[in-house]
């Protein structure tokens, strides 16, 4: 009789008998697989590709051509693992469901780089520290010749959301924020770089987070503005005392019924959203004093702008409202200057609520977002070429990105 020997393990146990996967379950694994390859390949022709995500406020990718040369170099799979992505079937209710997932089920306040507080708003929290080393030198540049030709520069610092919040001590332990560490360095270096720094955060520190920032969005509001708005100019006064401040009750606010769901939101999807916002303007009650030239071409426009206002998508970006958005250069200028001071502002979009208020106090304001001049401008030369006033930079604190941009044109 033979006996079958049970193989064992090293401690000496049988080992159990490895169950072969059945017929039926590797049928069902090829089927799955199949398909879903099947179903990438019906949306690839098929499907329809958008060029814009409302979700995500962003352009998406387009399908590449195809090219021997493409190919060879690696750039077609590269870019067409990101056209994949941005034109997957069902892209924006997917990330919805995520975010429904993630908040809900995980319970997770954190999701894709953006952190919830307990009152709802939302943050973008960065445990790094910047000294923002590099802006000391194209600055000081900028600053020094500046002085040769007798105008002051000035370097207002808005709070992003999330250095405010740290300020505030709202933000858990738990969560790392040096934004408050970042800022500190980049006053510091604007100071040594000969600047005249106002730090916007000494008026904001007294209001509440909720008045001054929208809930779901990276930017202040109109009521932040107005706070800066009043401390820029009550700083330029000492050297331009001819400037008024426009009150706010000469103001009539109004408010969008469409609710306003900005960056943040866009990034996490509605989930995370606790409370919407809703985009507030203030207009001057006899009416803006001031025209605006884009780009040396369009002019006769407002500060606002009204066709932004009367856009209804679930997520319009309201924000843009503010100017129409960023452009590379425009001009505001009163149509019956109350004074004749003309000041060159260098921003990025934390101005531009704040813009459409300076210009009512301000004759003339020449403007450059260097984002879009592509670096095809000398600050300095524009400065001494339009007989300017006064410079001001009014940036938020989060401007690391743009060092590259300054370093080509101060």
């Amino acid at each position: 009789m033979t006996v079958q020997k049970q193989r064992a393990s090293a401690d000496g146990h049988p080992m159990p008998k490895k169950r072969k996967p059945s017929l039926v379950a590797n049928l069902a694994m090829l089927i799955a697989f199949l398909g879903i390859i099947f179903l990438g390949f019906v949306v690839y022709v098929f499907g329809d590709e958008r060029e814009v995500s409302e979700l995500e406020g962003r352009e998406l990718t387009q399908r590449p051509e195809i090219s021997v040369d493409g190919v060879l170099s690696g750039e077609y799979i590269e870019t067409f693992e990101s056209y994949a992505n941005d034109q997957v079937f069902q892209r924006d209710r997917w990330m919805t469901v995520n975010g429904m997932v993630q908040k809900n089920v995980l319970r997770q306040r954190m999701n894709n780089g953006i952190f919830a507080l307990s009152s709802g708003m939302l943050l973008e929290p960065s445990g790094s520290v910047n000294d923002f080393a590099g802006f000391e030198q194209p600055f000081t540049s900028f600053s020094n010749e500046m002085k040769e030709a007798d105008i002051p520069v000035y370097f207002a610092s808005a709070p992003s959301k999330s250095a405010f919040a740290k300020n505030q001590g709202l933000t858990p332990e738990y969560i790392r924020s040096n934004e408050n560490v970042s800022r500190e360095n980049l006053n510091t270096v604007m100071e040594k770089s000969g600047l005249n720094v106002i730090d916007l955060y000494e008026g904001l520190s007294s209001e509440t987070m909720e008045d001054i920032y929208f809930y779901n969005d990276h930017h202040w509001n109109i009521h932040g503005a107005y706070n800066g708005y009043e401390q820029i100019v009550q700083t330029l006064q000492e050297t331009y005392p001819e400037l008024d401040i426009v009150n706010k009750d000469q103001f009539e606010s109004t408010t969008l019924e469409a609710p306003y769901h900005g960056s943040y939101a866009r990034k996490v999807s509605l989930p995370y959203v606790v409370k919407n916002d809703y985009l507030e303007y203030w207009e001057p009650k006899n009416g803006f004093s001031t025209e605006v030239c884009v780009e040396k071409t369009e002019c006769g426009r407002e500060v606002l702008d009204r066709q932004v206002l009367k856009e209804k998508g679930q997520f319009a970006d309201s924000y843009m409202a503010f100017m129409g958005g960023n452009y590379s250069e425009l001009t505001i200028e009163q149509k019956d200057p109350k004074n004749d001071t003309h000041l060159l502002v260098l921003k990025d979009s934390y101005a531009n609520p704040l813009l459409g208020l300076l210009g009512e106090s301000v004759g003339k304001l020449s403007v450059l977002d260097v984002r879009y001049t592509e670096g095809k401008i000398d600050v300095a030369e524009y400065a001494k070429e339009n007989d300017v006033d006064g410079v001001l930079f009014i940036h938020n604190d989060r401007i690391n990105g743009m060092l590259d941009f300054y370093k080509e044109s101060l």
